[in-house]
């Protein structure tokens, strides 16, 4: 029971990485602000903790907008009068496309839902952990912030990146406060999104893109999850600034 008497504020988790995080955290005692911008989803996956005995808000907003995340910070502080976890989830892909064929709308929509909330909630919950002079805060980045994508476009890799560049930020000005504040970086992991993305490739594609991970498997949700709650829990007390890969290996490839 890790996070019993933790409160956790999770961005996307209504479906895939977020979902999976939100349960496993719940089961060890933590209560959870699940967020998504799908209220029939979010409501789902409340009810699956509650009807396992965890402790569970629906947060429906979406994070790219400031009066949103507003509104969802205030309403997790007045369900459970602390937030003491930030998992950053919310975000989402493209389709693999070439620099000739993005345009700036989808530029700036895709570094809008992978970054510019990552930095609205993570300012909106941040006083509170600094006030107590505790917290952790997680940003679920990519493998394609390290390096590439091959699975989605430039401008997923480069709103991954910029996630990294200011956890490392943040991760230094938080430091005095006694706030963790790190990064996973998954690979191709099998949600909904990226299991109809893989669909869409060829046998011959396929293997190409699993050459380049030395575990030869996609992930599941549940293994990046794990890494999140290490590094959200008091077992990483003396990481700050860190990304852990959780991409099968395929960084080094």
């Amino acid at each position: 029971m890790r996070f019993q008497n933790r409160v956790a504020l999770i961005t996307g988790a209504s479906k895939g990485i977020g979902r999976a995080t939100a349960q496993r955290l719940a089961r060890e005692g933590g209560a959870v602000a699940v967020n998504g911008r799908d209220a029939e989803a979010v409501a789902a996956v409340v009810r699956g903790i509650e009807q396992e005995g965890g402790r569970a808000l629906a947060a429906v907003g979406d994070v790219s907008q400031a009066a949103d995340v507003a509104r969802i910070v205030e309403q997790t502080l007045a369900e459970f009068g602390v937030i003491d976890i930030l998992v950053n989830n919310a975000g989402g892909g493209t389709m693999a496309r070439w620099l000739d064929d993005l345009d700036e709308a989808g530029w700036t929509k895709s570094l809008q839902l992978n970054l510019t909330g990552t930095f609205l909630v993570t300012k909106a919950v941040v006083p509170q952990m600094r006030e107590r002079r505790r917290g952790r805060i997680v940003m679920v980045a990519s493998v394609a912030g390290r390096n590439m994508s091959r699975l989605s476009g430039p401008e997923y890799s480069a709103a991954k990146g910029g996630m990294l560049a200011f956890m490392r930020h943040i991760a230094v000005e938080l430091g005095p406060y006694a706030v963790g504040v790190n990064a996973v970086a998954p690979g191709p992991t099998m949600v909904d999104r990226v299991a109809k993305k893989w669909e869409l490739r060829g046998a011959e594609e396929r293997e190409k893109i699993l050459r380049n991970i030395p575990l030869g498997r996609p992930a599941q949700p549940e293994e990046v999850a794990a890494a999140i709650l290490f590094l959200a829990s008091e077992d990483a007390s003396y990481i700050t600034g860190a990304c852990i890969d959780v991409n099968g290996g395929s960084f080094m490839s």
